[in-house]
């Protein structure tokens, strides 16, 4: 029974996972019979049909088919077959012969939080099921020898429990849980009780959602949070929603969180504002960027962090360990992380990684602070204090910026500069140069191709965002460790980007994995 369960829970995984396995779970405008059944105390609720809508079989066709192998339609649904069923055998699981005869058109997964830990919670798997003689034969397999069930009549259904698992046939519907007593909610509801369904808040969510889709899901943020004592850090927002849609160009996976801005900290209504706007720390990236990362607000979120550690005793050791880390570079490099740091970090902050040279990577850190003057102060200051412990600073005038390096025995050098209110920090002189040369020149990665195609596809940019070149990044590190199929399908993909707007009383996330239409050379 173990083995079924991983094998429906991998299957609604894998819509997340690879463009392939997105084939599988196409949106079809049937009722969401799952959510039906579905408790109405679901916390967690994933849910994908395996019937297609024609425009994302048309795209998701397109797309598989820029993939090395998959050029051909005439044969593209057993080649999605045969990489699924590879997929499964890991867990002991036939798909062709022990699942795809007798699943239906829906499969859904809810949950519902039952301690603290998230990852305790174990859910209820709900399947539509096409051929009933099938799939109790099948059930029976995947159980394996020795599995032995005994019935348990609730409802006047039967249910077959085991150790550690049941399950039973609930309105057509193939309910597998954890024991007896989920199988028992399930039918509850099918005889009357409240559903997820029902709920206003699921239908809302739902509803702001694109409806052709390939999967979707549900979150009680509220209800998660009670479960794991942290309220107040999500004070603002109750529900989430989110679904998988097949793009042209790219799978993207939208979502959005009801923002309550008056129930919210000061500080969240703040880390609101802020998501409004695009970064303009890419503005500043060589467009050879490999990989960035932005975030609005990290000082605030770091300060929140601690303060929600220092309210839980089991967080004892890592606010101690903070303490003593404050310590140690107050002693031993005459830094004060919360004067001199924390500043740094109160608006946007970027990493950007352009390779590796030799052993050390190449990049950059970027910084828009509020106060550019005092930041400027902070890292003179700094370059300073550790100039007193050994490390050699110099500055030189480049252009219309100084430079300053700072040289430190047996460790490297570290090169930064301030410049129209942005600091700009490299490991060495190179870096921070050709930031500079990328902003005046036009060249920089916010400008270039792969970039904007990869937000065109999200449909939006604003607040905390990344962005990765796959092909780039497979390419640099050879794909150590990978066949030579997974290696060429990932050298086929662009780019993976997230961004995070805030508008609108409502909190987006998009997140696009693009398709290259040509094998890169």
């Amino acid at each position: 029974m173990h083995r079924l369960v991983i094998a429906l829970v991998s299957l609604i995984g894998l819509t997340g996972v690879a463009v392939v396995a997105g084939y599988l779970f196409l949106f079809s405008a049937g009722t969401d019979r799952a959510a039906r059944l579905a408790p109405a105390d679901t916390a967690v609720y994933v849910n994908v049909y395996l019937q297609p809508s024609a425009g994302q079989q048309m795209n998701l066709s397109a797309l598989i088919g820029r993939f090395p192998g998959f050029a051909d339609d005439a044969t593209l649904d057993d080649k999605v077959d045969q990489i699924v069923q590879n997929m499964l055998s890991g867990a002991g699981v036939d798909y062709r012969a022990d699942v795809k005869p007798w699943l239906g058109d829906q499969v859904a997964i809810a949950a519902r939080p039952e301690s603290p830990d998230p990852a305790e919670a174990e859910p209820v798997v709900i399947a539509e099921v096409k051929d009933r003689a099938a799939a109790e034969d099948a059930i029976v397999e995947l159980a394996g020898e020795g599995a032995t069930f005994s019935v348990q009549a609730y409802e006047g259904v039967e249910i077959q429990v085991a150790t550690d698992t049941a399950y039973a046939f609930v309105d057509e519907m193939l309910v597998i849980g954890p024991g007896a007593d989920a199988i028992s909610r399930v039918i509850d509801v099918s005889r009357g009780a409240d559903s997820l369904a029902a709920r206003p808040d699921f239908q809302s969510t739902m509803d702001a959602m694109p409806t052709d889709h390939l999967a979707a899901a549900f979150f009680d943020l509220a209800a998660l949070a009670g479960a794991m004592e942290a309220e107040q850090q999500l004070d603002a927002v109750s529900t989430a929603g989110a679904v998988l849609v097949a793009e042209q160009d790219g799978l993207h996976l939208s979502g959005s969180a009801p923002f309550a801005m008056d129930a919210a900290e000061p500080s969240g209504r703040a880390g609101f504002a802020l998501g409004t706007e695009p970064s303009s720390l890419v503005g500043w990236m060589p467009a050879d960027t490999m990989a960035e990362i932005v975030v609005f607000g990290l000082r605030q979120t770091l300060e929140d962090a601690e303060a929600a550690a220092a309210d839980a005793p089991e967080m004892a050791e890592v606010t101690s360990a903070l303490d003593t880390a404050r310590a140690v570079v107050a002693f031993g490099l005459g830094i004060d992380l919360d004067a001199d740091i924390l500043p740094l970090l109160d608006r946007e902050v970027a990493i950007g990684f352009r390779g590796m040279d030799g052993e050390l990577p190449s990049g950059l850190l970027l910084l828009r602070p509020e106060n550019a003057t005092a930041a400027e102060a902070s890292l003179a200051t700094i370059a300073e204090r550790l100039s007193a412990i050994g490390a050699q600073a110099t500055t030189e005038q480049v252009g219309d910026v100084a430079l300053t390096t700072v040289a430190l025995p047996d460790v490297g050098e570290v090169a930064f500069t301030v410049t129209d209110e942005i600091v700009i920090i490299g490991l060495g002189s190179d870096d921070v140069l050709a930031s500079i040369e990328a902003h005046d020149a036009g060249t920089s990665l916010g400008q270039s191709e792969p970039y904007r195609h990869a937000f065109e596809v999200a449909g939006t940019r604003a607040g905390n965002e990344a962005w990765v070149n796959v092909a780039e990044i497979v390419e640099l590190f050879g794909g150590a460790g990978l066949d030579d199929d997974t290696r060429d399908i990932l050298g086929q993909i662009g780019a993976f980007a997230i961004t995070a707007p805030s508008r609108d009383d409502q909190i987006e996330f998009h997140a696009v994995l693009t398709v290259l239409e040509t094998r890169p050379e």
